[in-house]
């Protein structure tokens, strides 16, 4: 066996060592990361006189102004496109609130590090699991409106379970990359502004992907969010069980998140410690 092999075992061994142990760390904290995800949702709420239905009232307000500019101003040639737009843009809401938490998550709570004995991935961990009660509680609202729109789709309900599952785990694998890159250079927070609104732009999330000319479906391919976006609207608006190349897109992006999150943060912890 040559040496870049020798190396490159080695390295996987010790990357495989590190996810058991992390994996093992986060499950033993799992009650503590319940408990803290829920502290943070009251107090994100508390002090607002709406409280949570301000977490409801963002994508319908979002989707009305959207809605009126692409159906009386652009004028997309879209079917019931309030509906349409809506299955995309709640997720994404979730997705762009809670990737900006959680980039800034350890920086923001170093406080409950030194008061605490934290592994420090817990925190992303918690800032995802708060963000995602509040898409939840959203969800209460959003899907019966859905209903309403086409009731056969509660047969498919196990269906939005499971990518809702399959989109936390996705989230916690990038939150936790990004909180620790963050701390390393915080050029990434200041940059994810403009990262997540390019991101927008090249996901469906207002236009279908039979609209993107094929020379730059490519682009749609290799984004994520398309596929999570996709499996929604299929879900929701369209009522139809999700192609089987998009579920296993969404579980492959799930997992591959969730495994890097992991082992990259424990390859840099090192030198997180000596920054927080």
């Amino acid at each position: 066996m040559s040496s870049p092999q020798k190396r490159f075992y080695h390295y996987l061994a010790i990357s495989l060592g590190m996810l058991k142990e992390r994996k093992a760390n986060i499950y033993n904290g799992r009650r503590m990361i319940w408990n803290m995800a829920v502290s943070l949702l009251k107090a994100k709420y508390s002090g607002l006189k709406l409280g949570i239905w301000i977490a409801i009232l963002n994508p319908l307000l979002v989707l009305l102004a959207i809605s009126f500019v692409f159906t009386h101003i652009i004028k997309l040639n879209i079917d019931n496109f309030p509906f349409f737009a809506l299955a995309g843009i709640f997720p994404w809401l979730f997705f762009s609130g809670a990737l900006a938490e959680a980039a800034s998550s350890i920086l923001s709570q170093q406080g409950v590090l030194r008061q605490f004995k934290l592994s420090r991935e817990i925190l992303p961990l918690v800032t995802v699991l708060s963000e995602f009660l509040s898409f939840l509680i959203g969800w209460c609202v959003i899907y019966p409106i859905f209903l309403v729109f086409n009731p056969k789709i509660i047969v498919l309900f196990p269906l939005l379970l499971l990518v809702l599952v399959l989109m936390l785990c996705f989230l916690c694998g990038l939150g936790i990359t990004l909180a620790v890159l963050n701390v390393l250079s915080r050029d990434i927070g200041q940059m994810l502004g403009i990262i997540l609104m390019f991101w927008f732009w090249v996901t469906p999330v207002f236009y279908s992907i039979d609209m993107v000319p094929l020379r730059f479906r490519w682009i749609c391919n290799i984004n994520p969010m398309t596929h999570f976006t996709v499996y929604y609207r299929d879900v929701l608006f369209r009522g139809v069980v999700p192609d089987g190349s998009v579920f296993v897109a969404v579980l492959f992006w799930a997992i591959i998140s969730m495994v890097t999150g992991i082992i990259v943060f424990s390859w840099l912890e090192p030198k997180l410690l000596k920054k927080v």
